[in-house]
């Protein structure tokens, strides 16, 4: 095996894992808000345990912190982002929330890495993103037409894209490393949100079980917050922005099969048209037509010589 196919196949692993995690972040995290812990409290066990746990290395990494490209990626990728995906769940179900963020999320990659990295993107690609376009647009629809409250939580799902979006072309076009991008954002949102926190919001960790607490602090603070995001760091620079963007697709498949049961979630109509085409479009827009072309005329080429 070459050495680029075996950076090919580590990036793959990555990424694989970080979908993986991922879709446990929304299960837990539904399961969190129907646990008694509102927004603020998940913001808070998940930023604030990764800041006791990791301090050290935050303390020993503090000169990366300290600047405005990393306090940026604080801003946009963990405090921005967590706000809107945390509203989201409060009225939105978890299946929602399992099709809109890993759906709309390549397409936001995409158009963002596209004016800020000048990522140039094949037909294939933008095919993929207007298929899975059609899939967010059903399930919002479906939505507004049933006459509840789940668009309000839609809204901030796609919110928390366009920041995530934000966040991994940034992340590809200035570099970090993967440890110190994921030690900047917890040190960023923990500084920027505890205080608020502390002498302004309301907190509701009294009345969630011990179980639950230790859940949302093991998953939220060290698998979310530092694997899962060394794990996606690693696989957006091996992979690129737009592939990443393009395997988090993968999520829909795991959470919303989990979500049903676990959560007595109904499984619509809207839900399965708008999984068919979100699957859809990131199977177009991950295919390299190119290569596909280019195995075919070499295989073509060896059956005439035979």
């Amino acid at each position: 095996m070459s050495q680029s196919n075996t950076k090919a196949s580590s990036g793959l692993l990555y990424a694989f894992a970080a979908v993986v995690i991922w879709t446990g972040f929304i299960l837990v995290s539904k399961a969190g808000i129907l646990g008694s812990l509102a927004l603020p409290d998940l913001m808070i066990v998940r930023f604030g345990t990764a800041f006791v746990l990791f301090f050290p290395f935050i303390w020993l990494h503090r000169k990366t912190i300290l600047q405005w490209r990393m306090f940026a990626l604080g801003c946009i990728g963990g405090l921005a982002y967590a706000l809107s995906v945390y509203n989201g769940f409060q009225y939105a179900p978890a299946t929602h929330a399992a099709l809109l963020l890993p759906g709309l999320m390549p397409i936001m990659i995409a158009i963002f890495a596209y004016f800020l990295a000048g990522e140039r993107h094949t037909l294939a690609s933008w095919t993929g993103i207007v298929v899975s376009s059609l899939g967010i647009l059903t399930l919002f629809a479906e939505a507004l037409l049933s006459g509840g409250s789940y668009w309000f939580g839609d809204i901030s799902f796609i919110i928390a894209c366009v920041f995530w979006g934000m966040f991994t072309v940034l992340l590809r076009r200035w570099q970090f490393a993967p440890w110190q991008a994921t030690l900047g954002i917890i040190a960023v949102t923990t500084v920027l949100f505890a205080p608020v926190y502390v002498f302004f919001l309301p907190h509701n960790l009294g009345n969630a079980s011990w179980q639950m607490l230790g859940l949302q602090a093991f998953y939220q603070g060290i698998m979310a917050t530092v694997v899962q995001m060394v794990f996606y760091s690693r696989a957006v620079h091996i992979l690129g922005a737009t592939k990443m963007g393009g395997l988090m697709a993968l999520v829909p498949v795991f959470a919303c099969v989990l979500a049903v049961p676990l959560f007595g979630e109904h499984w619509t109509l809207g839900l399965s048209i708008a999984l068919v085409l979100i699957l859809t479009g990131t199977l177009i827009g991950n295919i390299s037509f190119a290569k596909l072309r280019a195995y075919r005329c070499s295989k073509t080429t060896r059956v005439k010589r035979i």
